[in-house]
Parts: structure tokens; sequence; C-alpha cells
């Protein structure tokens, strides 16, 4: 008796497989949601100096100083680069990655929420722009991403 192997039939793969393909094709959502944040950090910014708000904020030496001219953009790529860590990691092992890290990323920014307001020397204008940066990056890179990883099986 022969077999004969029909090829327009694909062989069973596992599931860890199908995941590894699956999370092969986040790398362009990711780079793009974190050039999106990126570029809404900078509009943001913009808008906010702009206004006169003042962005100084304290030092080591007790005295306050300006951030510098770019500084939102630089920390979002810091944190971007985190979050790109945390939605491989989820693609990989987490059941429901999409929700896990929308969830996860939910609670860092509530946390984060609190830190302009833990810095001295800093006027209140100054600590809600910060606050307020958080969230509005959150809101442009959040939604991308867990809705990519949704679709990660």
């Amino acid at each position: 008796m022969s077999t004969t192997i029909n090829p327009g039939v694909r062989p069973a793969t596992s599931v860890r497989e199908k995941r590894g393909s699956a999370t092969a094709g986040i790398g362009r959502a990711l780079a793009f949601a974190s050039l999106a944040g990126m570029a809404v950090a900078g509009v943001y910014e913009g808008i906010v100096r702009a206004s006169g708000v003042s962005l100084d904020i304290g030092a080591a030496s007790g005295e306050a100083e300006p951030i510098p001219t770019g500084g939102f953009v630089g920390f979002t790529a810091m944190w971007a680069l985190a979050g790109v860590i945390l939605a491989l990691g989820l693609a990989r092992w987490a059941k429901r990655p999409g929700r896990t890290y929308a969830v996860t990323t939910t609670i860092v920014v509530i946390a984060s929420l609190g830190l302009p307001f833990a810095v001295p020397h800093v006027a209140l204008s100054t600590q809600l722009v910060l606050a307020a940066s958080h969230l509005v990056v959150a809101a442009a890179v959040i939604p991308i991403v867990a809705a990519r990883l949704a679709r990660v099986r």
C-alpha cells in the first residue's frame, strides 16, 4: 500500500509552532506603535512648550532644571523598548496576550501618574502636564499593540 502526499494539504503543526509564526508578525505593529507613541509625545511636547507651561523639574542640586527639548520623545522611546519586550514575552507565553498586555500596561500607566507629583521643586502645572503626557502616549500605543496581540493564537 502506498501513501501519497497531497501537495495542497499542510501537515499539522503544534501549538508552539503556530504561536511562533504568529509572533513573528508582530514586529511591524510594535515598531509602528513605538513610532506613533514617539510622534504623539513630540507633538504633545510642542503644544505644551507653545502654551508656555513651565517644564522645569527638580534636580539633585535642589534647583529646578528644564526638561530638554525632545525629552518627551526620549522617555517614550525608552519605555517603548520595555513595552516591546513585554509584548513579545506575552505573545509567546500568555494565553490571552492582547488582554494581558492591555491590563498590564494600563496598571503601569495608572501607577506612573503619581511619578510627576513625587519630584520636588516642580510647579503643579508641570506635574499635571507630565501626568497627562503618560495618558496621551498610552492612548496612542496600548490599543495598537493590544489589538495586534489579540490576533496571536
